[in-house]
């Protein structure tokens, strides 16, 4: 964001500039500041409706929402190496010596 006081306020999003001018759209008790995230509601011809700025700690929770997202899908790639590498059938398959479903494991006492 470009500094509004000094002009008209320039956003730049997904590579795109938005002029706009604060009176109207910026609804953020925090001034407006370069460099400072911000929400934006587009109306339906692609002008700006709203400017919110976002907190420290939405951006915060945003960032930890995405790394969760991209540790489950580091999860499923290597699951998916795996599983192409050893085949889904062996991967599912029981040890010959297992037991049936619903009995339960032997367990050796423990030695000291």
């Amino acid at each position: 964001m470009r500094d509004p006081s000094a002009g008209p306020g320039l956003l730049m999003i997904e590579g795109r500039q938005y002029w706009f001018c604060i009176e109207g759209v910026w609804k953020s008790e925090i001034p407006a500041k370069p460099g400072l995230a911000v929400d934006v509601k587009f109306d339906h011809a692609g002008q700006i409706l709203a400017i919110t700025a976002v907190s420290e700690s939405q951006l915060a929770e945003e960032q930890a929402e995405r790394s969760v997202d991209t540790g489950k899908a580091a999860g499923v790639n290597i699951l998916r190496k795996i599983a192409a590498k050893c085949g889904m059938p062996n991967l599912l398959r029981r040890n010959d010596n297992s037991q049936s479903a619903g009995s339960r494991p032997r367990t050796r006492p423990l030695q000291d």
